[in-house]
């Protein structure tokens, strides 16, 4: 589709707006070309802001006393506006000043319109390119504030990062990849003493996946509420999820029940990775557990509880992928091994500074190399308080 190209000129000359649609009549007819005529600046001046023009073309010498200062004024207030100004032949420091102050070109009268011709549709390209890139612009813009409501509105539905009642401890944080991630965690009290904690990381990386995060994390914490059993709440929210997929994605998560009680911990797994064990001065242990299938992917699934008995003072890590599968500049990832040995480093540390040792072990590993996956942890330490036997 031919796109019309709006021309303004200004020209004192009786014969130059017959002149001008003889010569392109064609481009006219064709609806290439649009053209408006001005006899002096001021009648170009109420046409400009009556008009979106994409092109200017001016005898330097109708322009005013100060047809340089003119075509910098316009160029200034009509960025997209290219100008082509016409001089007499010989005035060469003149042309030079106004293609300093801002002329895109120029013709030498008598005007060639054969050259003139050409000088309009290379300009005319000009002009089609900064509106591609302004309409880029414009579409980045939107795109970015988009992310930025996402990225707040993604932050504003998380718990917060701490909780301190009684013997529970817990800090948690989310690193996204980009603007917004696809990873979240949540806890919440179910009693005055259970205490239900999830991380969990969704397939993707865009505004899709925190939207898909947002409806599963809702959907958990309202099961929790219904389904005592770690593993019946995630057959629920499996359910409900593949029922209303019609985005193929995923959520590998983990969900686990503090009872402070019995000072035990039930969980169940949808796909996701071992939680850490860290106790002082001791190799960190990864609990065994059914890995589960991730939620959203087959209706008829089952999950298994599992159950893990706290040691006086212990912590224990939830994490998603971006933790051991953090990328340095070679290409070499952070493996369980170095994640290992941060957690055993930092174990007599308080959950909020061994997570942040271990973050900043991370960033020392990848040495700058761009962050390749969202980095979410929920650490908790349980003060497992010992009755002293009779």
């Amino acid at each position: 589709m031919a796109i019309l190209s709006k021309i303004l000129v200004l020209d004192d000359e009786e014969d130059t707006q017959d002149l001008f649609q003889q010569k392109f009549r064609h481009q006219i007819s064709s609806k290439l070309y649009e053209f408006s005529f001005a006899s002096g600046p001021e009648e170009a001046l109420n046409l400009l802001k009556g008009k979106a023009f994409d092109i200017f073309v001016s005898d330097i010498n109708v322009a005013g006393m100060d047809g340089i200062s003119f075509i910098a004024q316009l160029r200034k207030e009509y960025p997209l506006m290219k100008s082509i100004v016409i001089s007499a032949y010989g005035d060469m420091n003149t042309l030079r000043a106004v293609m300093r102050g801002g002329a895109h070109d120029f013709v030498i009268k008598p005007i060639d319109f054969k050259d003139f011709s050409d000088t309009l549709e290379k300009t005319i390209h000009v002009v089609e390119k900064l509106k591609q890139v302004e309409a880029t612009n414009k579409k980045l813009s939107a795109i970015s504030d988009e992310l930025d409501v996402s990225a707040k509105l993604q932050k504003s539905i998380l718990p917060g990062n701490v909780v301190k009642k009684g013997n529970i401890e817990i800090w948690a944080d989310t690193t996204p990849a980009a603007e917004v991630g696809g990873d979240f965690y949540d806890f919440f009290w179910l009693s005055e003493t259970k205490l239900g904690i999830v991380i969990a990381d969704v397939s993707g990386k865009n505004v899709s996946a925190a939207m898909f995060a947002l409806i599963g994390k809702t959907l958990i914490k309202s099961f929790s509420k219904i389904y005592s059993s770690p593993a019946e709440c995630f057959k629920n929210v499996n359910k409900t999820l593949c029922g209303e997929n019609v985005t193929s994605m995923f959520i590998t998560a983990m969900y686990g029940i503090v009872d402070i009680e019995k000072n035990e911990i039930v969980y169940t797994n949808a796909g996701h990775l071992p939680i850490g064990v860290i106790r002082s001065n001791q190799e960190p242990e990864f609990l065994e557990c059914d890995p589960g299938m991730a939620l959203g992917i087959f209706e008829e699934v089952e999950f298994i509880d599992n159950l893990h008995v706290f040691s006086p003072g212990e912590m224990i890590l939830l994490y998603t992928d971006g933790v051991p599968e953090a990328v340095n500049k070679n290409g070499e990832e952070y493996d369980y091994e170095r994640f290992s040995a941060a957690l055993r480093e930092n174990s007599t540390l308080s959950p909020n500074l061994l997570t942040k040792a271990l973050l900043s072990s991370i960033r020392e590993f990848t040495d700058g190399a761009p962050q390749s996956d969202d980095i979410t942890t929920l650490c908790l330490k349980y003060r497992l308080r010992i009755t002293p036997s009779c």
